[in-house]
C-alpha cells in the first residue's frame, strides 16, 4: 500500500503498523482502499464501547493477492456510515454491532436486532448498561 498517496487524499489519518486510524469519511476511506488496493475481503467489524457514547469500530480487511491484512479503526458517537453496498458480508456484522452496541450504521436498509428480542431496551455491550430486566434473573424454581 502507498501510504504516502493515501495519506495525502485523506489527511485527517495516522498509520500505527497495519491498522489505519481515521476520524471521519468512513465509507470514502474504504471504497478507496478496495477500489485502489488488493484489499477484497472484510473478514469482520469489531467493536469496542469505549464509553461516554463513543464507540471504536476496526474494520480487518484482507488481500488475498498480497496474503495481508489491513485493520482501519474510527470512533464513533452513535452512528456512522454502512459498507454494506461495498461488502455484503457487512450486513450481519453491523447488525450485530447496532443489537449489543447500539451504533446505527446510515444505508444499512436491513438494520435490526439479531440476539436480543425485538422489545429489549438498552444495548447489553456498553459499558453504561444496567442489568435490572427481570428476564436476565435467574429463577431457582424453574430450574431442571
Amino acid at each position: 500500500m502507498n501510504w504516502q498517496e493515501f495519506q495525502r487524499i485523506f489527511k485527517d489519518c495516522k498509520l500505527d503498523g497495519n491498522k489505519i486510524i481515521i476520524k471521519s469519511k468512513l465509507h470514502e476511506v474504504i471504497s478507496f482502499v478496495t477500489a485502489n488496493y488488493t484489499y477484497n475481503i472484510l473478514k469482520e467489524i469489531i467493536a469496542n464501547d469505549k464509553g461516554d457514547g463513543k464507540t471504536e469500530l476496526i474494520y480487518h480487511l484482507f488481500s488475498v493477492d498480497d496474503d495481508e491484512d489491513l485493520f482501519i479503526s474510527i470512533t464513533v458517537e452513535g452512528e456512522t456510515e454502512s459498507v454494506t453496498d461495498i461488502f455484503k458480508s457487512a450486513i450481519a456484522d453491523e447488525n450485530e454491532i447496532y443489537d449489543l452496541f447500539g451504533v446505527k450504521f446510515t444505508g444499512n436498509e436491513n438494520l435490526k436486532r439479531l440476539y436480543m428480542p425485538q422489545d429489549w431496551k438498552g444495548f447489553p455491550l456498553r459499558k453504561d448498561y444496567v442489568q435490572d430486566d427481570t428476564r436476565l434473573a435467574w429463577n431457582d424454581d424453574n430450574e431442571a
